[in-house]
């Protein structure tokens, strides 16, 4: 019937064009045989005929006068292609409008209904109604879900509460947790030392938190005079608020106060009650000798090698779009350069130069065609206009030094600190069995130590280098063992199951991941070059300075801190008096003033070249005294500055600008980039894999449902 509706307008077209109809010649008004046959296709052809011809009657208005047919041009195939094309880009435009003032009318608003709306023109019918999602041999149910969503955090939770788009992504994450639980089946991951390791780790630190949190909530007590004496104390802090307004509030900050002399007394009384023997002289690691130390060097002697280096001053004109404007300027500052201008006078004159003074740079650390135009010069020599790369250069030899290698006395601490590290392992290594502590019967091994302390980060490493700072950390895990034996007393490993499997679940699946996905990932040198050469410019290393320094704590109380100040300034002032005056020898005033004994005694000369480090939590720590240390040219002294519980004053004696980071040096950073880059793409398709294969499939109905009910404002607590 529909297709007859579309033949009988088709011909109205044509006819009010003057055409004939689609197809053969227009069909006869008489019934044929099989309508004759049969009533209701008769009478259906009669009403179409009748209104056909109704049509016709009405589209009179578009005849001439005289009755005849306005008959349209012939149009070429061309021409209708061109014709539909505009048509169908108006509609696009049209509709691009539309949507545009609905979405900024607030149509934004259903955009959770237009989603599910998408979702259920294909739905399946759920199995039950409280199915949101099935896969091969399991299914998740709204109670799952309920289940999985309390034990997020509050932003997480109404992050989920809040995109439809999010909540399936939190089913498919379940859907995946459960397909992970079935590959650590068939591996039995608890025979693995490490995961077992691991999670006892996380076993113990789920309990001790909890530990912790009830301690600091119900166990030390505040009694309701001191909260009244400590409102009375302190009325201007609180203005013009009530006790009753800010009784919980000072709770909390007297058992903050209290908090750490509870724990002491309490882990002392787990102390007095628990048997603990301790055979500490295991951590005495004999020191290394001279003839070890002159092994270690001899044994590595092409590390201590230096090869040739310049000390230069630089200018540098960048080509850009415009090599001759840039030859151009690079010439003329060669000129005035010649004719008696300092670089930092030409670097301010012309446009589009670049200078750097007293930079180092070793050889095989520029393009080739810089250090072929420069390690040919002789000391004080002038170079002329060069180009290296994407630049022109003009250079100036300030000092040229030879390849050599360091003696034993320049490397000494370095080559003690890994002979030390290499006596250390050895030792822990000779002695791995024997039992360092004994707490309650249980003994723990100087290998099981060993192990803890090699897990630490590097940075907390140092706090426990050496034999004192073992001992402490070894009875730092004694406290450790004693607390958590207690939380297993108080049956707090019971109360953390579901955090616990829920952290199982987390590390089986950076074991999938391991296996799956990052033992695949390979990295091609292609690779490692093409991203080296599109990135070159962030290829350098950071500025680094020798210096010198002068370091006055700041004390604890006010006064303290106001004659810290004052002693600060007053070193100031000695190094730099003023206008035609000559300040003192930085060396004298950091023997005098600074609290450092240690760089004090050398003239507050630090040994170490400092500049920004690749240490992410060191850097984050040191940061602030790097940005005034580095900012100092050469001899210039800053003014006294705050830097953690002291004030500091730096001389730079030396410094080196930013380094280009050869192509091997940089490999191993770039490396880690690129395995990250693939690592997160290929996490992205092992989970479509998985979902694919294990026939996922979600049930619009259900999960819309469910997602209303989460939008509701009836309050839930996400917290376990």
């Amino acid at each position: 019937m529909a297709e007859g509706w579309k033949q009988i307008w088709e011909d109205i077209r044509n006819a009010l064009r003057g055409t004939e109809a689609k197809g053969e010649a227009a069909p006869s008004l008489e019934p044929s045989e099989s309508q004759q046959s049969n009533f209701e296709d008769q009478a259906i052809e009669d009403d179409q005929e009748t209104i056909a011809s109704s049509l016709i009657e009405e589209s009179k208005e578009a005849l001439e006068p005289s009755g005849e047919l306005i008959l349209e041009p012939s149009l070429t195939p061309g021409q209708v292609w061109m014709r539909r094309l505009y048509r169908g880009g108006s509609y696009l435009l049209m509709a691009i409008i539309l949507l545009a003032a609905f979405w900024f009318a607030g149509g934004y608003r259903w955009a959770p209904d237009v989603y599910f709306w998408w979702l259920r023109l294909t739905a399946p019918k759920p199995p039950a109604s409280d199915v949101v999602a099935t896969f091969d041999g399991g299914q998740i149910t709204i109670a799952d879900v309920d289940a999985h969503l309390k034990l997020l955090l509050p932003e997480e939770y109404q992050s989920v509460a809040g995109s439809p788009e999010t909540l399936l992504a939190v089913i498919e994450d379940m859907v995946t947790d459960e397909l992970t639980r079935r590959w650590a089946a068939a591996r039995q991951p608890d025979q693995d030392e490490t995961f077992s390791h691991t999670m006892q780790h996380i076993n113990e630190s789920l309990n001790l938190e909890s530990l912790d949190l009830q301690l600091h909530e119900n166990e030390i007590p505040v009694s309701e005079s001191e909260i009244q004496a400590y409102y009375e104390s302190n009325k201007a802090q609180f203005g013009d608020l009530t006790l009753d307004q800010v009784r919980e509030q000072i709770r909390q900050t007297l058992v903050s106060e209290r908090e750490q002399d509870y724990i002491d007394q309490y882990i002392q009384r787990l102390k007095d009650n628990a048997s603990i023997s301790r055979n500490f002289d295991l951590l005495n690691v004999p020191a290394p000798s001279e003839d070890d130390l002159r092994r270690y060097y001899d044994v590595n002697l092409e590390q201590f090698q230096l090869p040739r280096q310049v000390l230069v001053d630089e200018l540098q004109f960048a080509i850009g779009g415009d090599e001759a404007a840039a030859r151009k300027n690079a010439d003329d500052a060669l000129l005035k350069i010649r004719s008696g201008a300092t670089f930092e006078e030409v670097a301010q004159t012309i446009v589009g130069a670049s200078f750097q003074g007293d930079i180092t740079a070793p050889e095989g650390t520029r393009e080739p065609e810089w250090d072929a135009a420069v390690f040919e010069l002789t000391d004080g020599e002038l170079s002329d206009v060069f180009r290296a790369g994407d630049s022109f250069y003009i250079v100036r030899l300030n000092q040229f030094r030879p390849a050599r290698t360091k003696s034993l006395d320049e490397v000494r601490t370095e080559v003690l600190t890994a002979v030390q590290q290499q006596k250390t392992d050895e030792w822990f290594a000779a002695n791995a069995s024997k039992t360092i502590f004994t707490v309650k019967g249980k003994g723990y091994t100087l290998g099981e130590f060993y192990q803890e302390y090699q897990e630490l980060p590097i940075s907390t490493q140092s706090q426990y280098a050496g034999a004192d700072g073992m001992q402490k950390l070894a009875e730092a895990l004694i406290e450790r063992l004693l607390l958590v034996e207690d939380t297993y007393d108080q049956l707090l490993d019971v109360q953390n199951k579901p955090l616990s499997d829920e952290s199982r679940l987390q590390v089986l699946k950076q074991m999938m991941h391991q296996e799956e996905v990052d033992d695949k990932i390979q990295v091609t040198d292609e690779e490692l070059q093409k991203f080296y050469d599109e990135n070159i410019d962030l290829m350098a290393l950071p500025p680094k300075a020798r210096i010198r320094y002068i370091r006055i704590g700041l004390g604890q109380t006010e006064d303290e801190q106001k004659a810290a100040r004052a002693r600060a300034d007053e070193a100031y002032k000695k190094l730099v008096p003023g206008l035609f005056q000559q300040g003192a020898d930085f060396a004298g005033i950091a023997q005098e003033y600074s609290e450092d004994p240690e760089t004090a005694a050398q003239g507050g000369e630090l040994s170490e070249w400092i500049g920004e480090s690749d240490d992410i939590l060191a850097e984050v720590q040191l940061h602030p005294f790097h940005e005034v240390a580095l900012a100092l040219q050469p001899d210039e002294i800053s003014q006294p500055f705050q830097f953690g519980d002291s004030l500091y004053i730096v001389q730079v004696i030396e410094r080196s600008g930013p380094e280009q980071l050869p192509f091997e040096q940089a490999k191993p950073y770039i490396e880690e980039i690129l395995t990250q880059q693939k690592h997160d793409e290929q996490m992205v398709q092992l989970q479509e894999t998985l979902l694919k294969q294990a026939n996922f499939v979600i049930y619009p109905t259900v999960l819309e449902k469910y997602f209303q009910e989460l939008q509701t404002p009836a309050p839930l607590n996400p917290s376990p």
